[in-house]
């Protein structure tokens, strides 16, 4: 499978006229390496294909490995918490189930996951990586879902020009493929794919509703390459633009298939003036995530998650968790907007 290149080039925008998809991606296993694709089908309303389709539970998590299903991405194992799984490439064969896994550019294990006993020595593996864990973490196959941040069928995508934008206002590089999209395209304006929120856009012959942003966790802050926690992007939004949000998340309206080079249309969106920017009071009495970063506003509370405006964060259930990443009410810290 040919690599997919990213385009890193500032001055492309200036010089192409016609936005383009320039990078397609699946991630097999939550947390692991990801495969670059030239060309997918996809179908509406479906989430990308293989996409998350397995994921390794973490020792002593309330998941059923009998029955997986869906569940906050704390219960897994994931980039967010465990960065030395970066430190290996993972290739997973979908039709045949295969894996490999390679260091330092050589295989270090080969799995057949129809097999107990591959599976059982690919989860030692993945232990030997991360030996602060009690046990092997366990491997779970989604039946007909996935284990993707998310719980419905959304698509991520990353402009490539947003992230050239942080580039040049941080003063670094920035590897598109921390922020692990399903698509990449370049040739539009930064910040442009927020201005999009509730339209629809066409890749290639495919139409999607740009559903919503994507709020960045600490994942992001890995190197994708060499596993170091380098960065700290979501607390560098919050910052600068008073959001930790990033690329966007697409509902497939159609069936199709999409290839790299496919262009971009955007039907006339209205374009909002300084979305990017536009700094969000943070009300006081709030608390922020330490894992994800995700705030909670007792003036809003989590009406969806049964706890009314209002709220005091000292009055909610200790077994409580991140909405967004699943992790303990204990993370959470005070947040002065700084």
């Amino acid at each position: 499978m040919a690599p997919t290149t990213l385009s890193r080039n500032p001055e492309r925008m200036a010089s192409e006229q016609t936005a383009v998809v320039s990078g397609l991606y699946r991630y097999p296993v939550k947390g692991l390496s990801p495969q670059p694709l030239a060309h997918v089908a996809l179908q509406a309303s479906q989430p990308f294909p293989a996409d998350r389709v397995y994921a390794l539970a973490r020792p002593g998590a309330p998941v059923d490995a009998a029955d997986p299903k869906w569940a906050k991405k704390g219960m897994f194992i994931m980039l967010m918490l465990d960065e030395a799984l970066a430190t290996v490439t993972t290739d997973l064969d979908v039709a045949t189930r295969r894996m490999t896994v390679t260091k330092d550019g050589q295989p270090i294990a080969k799995s057949d996951f129809d097999n107990t006993g591959d599976r059982d020595a690919f989860e030692k593996v993945i232990w030997g990586l991360l030996p602060a864990l009690p046990a092997p973490p366990t491997l779970l196959a989604s039946r007909g879902g996935h284990f993707m941040d998310k719980p419905d069928n959304v698509i991520s995508l990353i402009n490539l020009a947003t992230v050239r934008s942080l580039e040049q206002q941080w003063g670094c590089k920035i590897d598109p493929l921390r922020f692990r999209a399903n698509i990449y395209i370049d040739g539009v304006a930064p910040w442009q794919e927020f201005d999009w929120i509730g339209s629809n856009i066409s890749l290639g012959a495919m139409s999607f509703r740009v559903d919503r942003r994507n709020g960045r966790c600490g994942a992001t802050n890995v190197d994708p390459k060499t596993g170091a926690r380098d960065m700290n992007i979501p607390q560098a939004l919050r910052r600068d633009f008073g959001h930790k949000d990033l690329g966007v998340y697409l509902v497939a309206n159609t069936s199709g298939s999409l290839t790299v080079g496919d262009a971009v249309t955007t039907h006339g969106a209205q374009t909002a003036e300084s979305i990017s920017g536009a700094a969000t009071a943070v009300m006081p009495h709030s608390f922020m995530c330490r894992g994800c970063f995700y705030i909670y506003d007792e003036s809003k509370g989590v009406p969806q998650h049964s706890i009314s405006p209002g709220t005091a964060f000292s009055a909610i259930p200790g077994d409580w968790r991140c909405p967004d990443c699943g992790t303990d009410k204990t993370s959470f810290r005070p947040y002065t907007g700084e």
